[in-house]
């Protein structure tokens, strides 16, 4: 059944670890009825969400992962937008295009008809997860089981950046100066965009998926099994909540404000949350 919760006050886990959270969330909206969503993105003129849907395991190549159009408020517009993907996760807008990771290649859809244009086969790729953009466009691609970031520009295909440190590679954020990564070995990591040295921001952070950067320099990662964390500038961590209890997951978020847009792969909803400062 799918189910539109309005403006109901989610309650926050106290339990810290070498920081006190100085932010809490306050749910704006809930939409449940999707399955197993993934990642989301913002249309080009800011009303609609793309949310990616796995809709079954997360490496089954089986033809049921889909695409919904969901409203900025939260309303469900197009629940099978597009069809036909196997698992879909990431989640990039450019330029009229939506890119999609698809577990061992890359699709691309035509916004404005919902219709696949081109299935990029990733060679030797196990299970791409997040995608990201340079800053000169270049499409870049997490493979969690490769340890490895892929770069595609057009039709072709490079590795971009191979490393031990990038083993259960997840979440990628980019930034002016540098791309964020997190890991499934618990790692925030920035790499350098001109140089690609890979530098440690923060760890313990569990199954490390989602990352949103802050306007004061810290940043919020999410644990795909439910967990929130503040990561402080200084790479102290602290738990925001935790609510792998109800298991609802924290999954590939997106900034929009003040606003985090997180879907929940369990039970299968996205969310808008509120972020609220607390004074100190």
């Amino acid at each position: 059944m799918r189910k539109l919760v309005l403006m109901s006050v989610l309650s926050l886990a106290s339990t810290t670890h070498a920081a006190d959270a100085s932010i809490t969330l306050e749910r704006q909206w809930l939409l449940e009825g999707l399955s197993s969503p993934e990642s989301v993105a913002l249309s080009a003129n800011g009303r609609e969400l793309y949310v990616s849907n796995v809709n079954g395991e997360g490496d089954a190549r089986d033809g049921n992962g889909f695409i919904a159009r969901v409203s900025r408020d939260g309303r469900l517009l197009q629940r099978d937008w597009v069809v036909g993907l196997d698992g879909p996760k990431g989640l990039v807008l450019d330029d009229g295009t939506l890119y999609a990771a698809d577990i061992v290649r890359v699709v691309s859809i035509d916004v404005a008809t919902g219709a696949v244009r081109t299935r990029i086969d990733v060679p030797g790729a196990k299970f791409l997860n997040d995608l990201a953009l340079t800053p000169d466009g270049t499409l870049l691609a997490s493979d969690s089981g490769m340890s490895r970031i892929t770069a595609l520009r057009g039709d072709v295909v490079s590795t971009w950046l191979e490393d031990a440190r990038l083993r259960s590679i997840n979440g990628l954020l980019p930034q002016r100066e540098r791309l964020l990564v997190t890991t499934m070995q618990g790692l925030l990591l920035a790499v350098d965009w001109r140089t690609k040295e890979i530098s440690e921001i923060a760890h313990g952070l569990g199954d490390g998926d989602g990352v949103a950067a802050l306007d004061d320099g810290n940043f919020i990662v999410g644990e795909w099994p439910g967990r929130l964390f503040q990561v402080n500038a200084d790479g102290s961590v602290a738990t925001i909540l935790d609510t792998r209890e109800e298991q609802r997951y924290w999954n590939d978020f997106l900034r929009l404000g003040d606003t985090i847009v997180a879907p929940h792969w369990q039970p299968g909803a996205l969310g808008a949350y509120r972020v609220v400062r607390s004074s100190r």
